[in-house]
C-alpha cells in the first residue's frame, strides 16, 4: 500500500503546497456540507436558477470540486508528475 503523496519525501516545496492546498480545500468542502454550516443554506427559498438555495449550494460545491480536481490533473500532467503506466506488466 502506497503512502500519501502529500507526505512523500520526493516532493518539492511547491508540490507540497499545491497538494496541501487541495487537501485543505476538500476538508473545507466536507465541513461546508455538515450540519452547522449547511443549516445556513438549508432552506427551500429563495430559488436560484430554479433550484432551492440548499440544492444550489451543493451544486456549487460539487462543480467547484470538479474544477479543482481538473486543475490539479492539468498541473500534474504539465509538470510531468503523472505516470502513464504505474504498474507495467513485465510479460507484455
Amino acid at each position: 500500500m502506497g503512502s500519501l503523496r502529500l507526505f512523500s519525501s520526493q516532493l518539492s516545496r511547491r508540490e507540497r503546497r499545491v497538494y496541501g492546498a487541495v487537501l485543505v480545500y476538500f476538508l473545507a468542502v466536507f465541513v461546508a456540507m455538515l450540519w452547522p454550516v449547511y443549516s445556513f443554506f438549508g432552506r427551500a427559498r429563495p430559488l436560484i436558477g430554479g433550484l432551492p438555495l440548499s440544492l444550489f449550494y451543493l451544486a456549487v460545491l460539487l462543480v467547484s470540486s470538479f474544477v479543482i480536481l481538473l486543475c490539479l490533473y492539468a498541473w500534474e500532467a504539465h509538470s510531468g508528475r503523472l505516470d502513464p503506466d504505474p504498474d507495467p506488466d513485465p510479460d507484455a
